[in-house]
């Protein structure tokens, strides 16, 4: 092949009496060989390639055909994004210890001793929760437990959940009230300015509401110092009015936006009625603070702890905030009833709704902090529903409808492993119910992502998991 190769070149370029139009013929037939080896060697390259990957040519293939295929159109949303906090934010977070010192100004004893008071309290909060007094917060040593280890995991869990909210998620306006049920040390305010940097230069006013005056007083010194280290010479920080009082206190203004954290579940769980007796009732003391005549838009934000009680909880009331004609934002992708709505007597194995995510990148001090009062933290976790009303209210991710495309999966499941497949699969909310996802093209969601994947034409001919009946499809 060399030595052919040489005369074609001795022949294109040799002695200079060579005619040009000889020059001319012998470069087109070099070319047009050169062309022929090229289309050679691809047809060779494609051959081998095909020898290679059939596996992967059928599974693209399958893929094609498969009306369960994810969108590639579509993007998957995070529930849990740590890079949407703000950088200063994450610097306030790691740092959170600092501010406790600076607030609480905590003698040496009293220091030594609060390993212990948070492991008490931690135990009144949830193995004898009978013997807990709702104003637990006025003692000064339980206050002091609980900012610095209960507050500052609060923290790292709202943060990272309204950091990854839409824009205009709590549709709030210049001049607009926010009040805050069952405040306690401000733990949601906080949260909101720390994650929202685009909130903070907005003129609101916080209405925080708590049986302690202590926790109310404690908390606006934080949340001072926390916006003293954020703000610009332009801005201010919200202004706070602190109300003494339980859920029901009446206050001066109209709120457009109400948030209650970790608040219900505990007065529930002193109370022996029924969980939807108690779920309407807590709805219809939280819509009391609305004003009825307005046109403007009023949210509801509901945050309670991932366990079971506390998730059935938020979607009963859930359900009681769609008869009143308001509609679930957020993680709900659709407005229908609730798939994942918890444990009842007909239903005891039934799926709860929380998300989870995992706390090894939480600040190291906190970390070590858990870990001597002997409360590690492996995964974060939390129950909640963003709902509101107004003329025209539009879901974080807009419903589908029946004659869309695309059917909207919540994530609400860490993978769960399918031997006889020897792929991952996960729980997920959706408008037809409850879905089990089968990770199929490698996707490796994470819990809380929402996701988009074709429509299923029928569920005529479905399949669905014998364990907790829910459809299943391929993402």
């Amino acid at each position: 092949m060399k030595k052919e190769e040489a005369k074609w070149y001795e022949k294109a370029s040799g002695k200079k009496q060579h005619k040009a139009e000889n020059s001319a013929k012998f470069a087109a037939k070099n070319e047009l060989k050169k062309q022929r080896k090229e289309e050679k060697t691809q047809k060779n390259d494609a051959k081998t390639e095909d020898k290679k990957t059939p596996q992967k040519k059928l599974n693209a293939e399958n893929r094609r055909k498969n009306n369960f295929s994810q969108n590639k159109s579509s993007k998957t949303v995070p529930m849990f994004e740590l890079k949407n906090i703000p950088e200063d934010s994450l610097e306030i977070l790691k740092n959170f210890g600092k501010i406790i010192a600076e607030t609480r100004n905590l003698s040496p004893k009293q220091q030594v001793l609060l390993p212990k008071q948070i492991k008490n309290l931690s135990h009144q909060l949830t193995d004898e929760r009978n013997s807990r007094r709702l104003g637990y917060m006025n003692d000064a040593s339980q206050l002091s437990a609980y900012i610095s280890y209960f507050m500052w995991w609060n923290l790292i869990r709202l943060t990272r959940l309204f950091a990854n909210f839409p824009k205009n998620a709590f549709k709030l306006k210049e001049e607009d009230v926010c009040l805050d049920l069952g405040s306690g040390p401000l733990t949601v305010p906080c949260a909101l300015w720390l994650a929202r940097p685009e909130l903070r230069s907005k003129k609101l006013t916080f209405y925080v509401l708590d049986l302690s005056q202590g926790a109310l007083s404690a908390g606006e010194e934080i949340f001072l110092s926390i916006a003293a280290k954020t703000l610009t010479e332009e801005q201010n920080p919200w202004k706070i009015v602190r109300v003494k009082g339980a859920i029901g206190t009446q206050i001066k203004q109209k709120p457009s936006l109400i948030t209650c954290a970790n608040v219900f579940n505990e007065l529930a769980q002193t109370n022996e009625m029924p969980p939807d007796f108690l779920a309407k009732n807590y709805t219809n003391d939280i819509l009391k603070y609305f004003d009825k005549e307005t046109d403007s838009a009023q949210t509801v934000l509901l945050i309670e702890p991932g366990d079971p009680h506390s998730a059935r909880l938020v979607s009963l009331m859930r359900d009681s905030f769609i008869r009143k004609n308001f509609m679930p934002l957020s993680p709900c992708p659709h407005i229908h009833v609730c798939p994942m709505a918890g444990r009842t007597s007909s239903n005891p194995g039934g799926k709860w709704c929380n998300f989870a995510f995992d706390t090894a990148d939480a600040p190291e001090e906190l970390l070590k902090f858990s870990k001597n009062a002997n409360l590690q933290k492996e995964r974060a976790s939390l129950s909640y529903v963003l709902v509101s009303k107004e003329k025209i209210a539009k879901p974080e991710e807009k419903p589908s409808q029946n004659n869309s495309e695309n059917l909207k999966l919540r994530v609400a499941s860490d993978f769960i492993k399918l031997p006889e497949l020897h792929k991952s699969a996960y729980y997920c909310c959706s408008e037809i119910g409850l879905v089990l996802a089968v990770d199929k093209t490698n996707v490796h969601p994470k819990n809380g992502d929402l996701l988009s994947v074709k429509r299923p034409k029928s569920l005529e001919n479905a399949d669905y998991d014998k364990k907790s009946g829910a459809v299943i499809l391929e993402i």
